[in-house]
């Protein structure tokens, strides 16, 4: 059994950062991720829920949102698998994160306060082929930053391959430890970071009450259930594209093939089991917020369960 929860699990993420006690790893990690642009002192836990603007419009829920002592808004999220248009939806939140800014009346001048969207992403996005992608409001022709209202922050876990002797600044060692965490016995870095004697507390299964020990173990066999679903898609579209691949041309074949193999695999067997998922929780009387959190369904589906 691992020592250490996973923090790439929904509810294991919000252990660790979204708590009281975790609030001064969360600003850490965001300083090491800022080093040198901006520091935070401080940090209020907002509500994660932004409702609809109107009847027809979508509600969003993030993992974590936040507001430093200088008006700044922080997004911080998780996200485990790739969707079509993640950077599309995600710009789209913080834009609305922006319009939510609006006063009425004539006095109000426009005075935005930056909206920070923060994405580790478990998986390749296949946008890049690098750890860090750092989005900004630029001037095409010089490069140099235009705004700095909105601001889109990729971290793709599975390009960081660093060993543990390799890391050299803070946010080595926050990537390190995250991408390694559930197969740690003890936590490294402690002597460069005091703070991670905290993290290997907060992050300890033992030390887990009932409760998030039960939220937990819920959402990482959500966890796994769609990891093992996106790997077999992966596996089942790879070889149906090899097939099609001999006849049509081995490229077209496995694009084509992976696609089909995505949308029988994931859609199907992804959206059965998170369904059943949030009718046991919903049974066992859990709050709509947590049941939310942990499927990743809306509020309407898991009423209708």
């Amino acid at each position: 059994m691992a020592t250490f929860i996973n923090p790439f699990v929904d509810r294991g993420f919000k252990i660790i950062f979204g708590s009281k006690d975790g609030k001064v790893l969360l600003i850490d990690l965001l300083n090491d991720l800022f080093e040198g642009e901006h520091v935070i002192t401080d940090l209020s836990y907002m509500n994660v829920e932004m409702p609809a603007c109107c009847t027809d419009s979508r509600t969003a829920v993030f993992d974590l949102k936040c507001k430093d002592k200088d008006g700044h808004f922080f997004i911080v999220e998780v996200q485990n698998a790739a969707q079509s248009y993640f950077y599309e939806r995600s710009l789209y939140y913080l834009c609305r994160m922006i319009c939510d800014q609006d006063k009425p009346g004539e006095e109000w001048k426009f005075s935005l306060c930056p909206v920070y969207g923060i994405f580790f992403l478990n998986f390749k996005s296949g946008r890049a082929d690098k750890v860090r992608t750092d989005i900004v409001l630029a001037d095409r022709s010089t490069g140099r930053q235009a705004s700095n209202l909105i601001r889109q922050i990729y971290l793709e876990m599975p390009f960081f391959d660093k060993e543990e002797a390799e890391c050299k600044n803070g946010l080595d060692y926050w990537l390190y430890t995250l991408k390694n965490m559930e197969k740690l016995e003890t936590l490294p870095f402690k002597g460069q970071k005091a703070l991670f004697r905290r993290l290997e507390e907060l992050a300890k299964i033992v030390n887990l009450n009932k409760k998030e020990r039960m939220e937990y173990d819920e959402c990482l066999k959500i966890y796994r259930d769609n990891k093992n679903t996106w790997d077999y898609a992966i596996e089942n579209g790879f070889r149906e594209g090899q097939e099609k691949g001999y006849k049509e041309g081995i490229e077209k074949g496995i694009k084509e093939g992976i696609e089909k193999g995505m949308k029988k695999g994931v859609e199907k067997g992804r959206n059965a089991a998170l369904r059943e998922t949030a009718a046991k929780l919903k049974a066992q009387g859990m709050d709509m917020t947590t049941i939310m959190t942990c499927t990743g369904l809306d509020a309407d589906t898991i009423a209708a369960l």
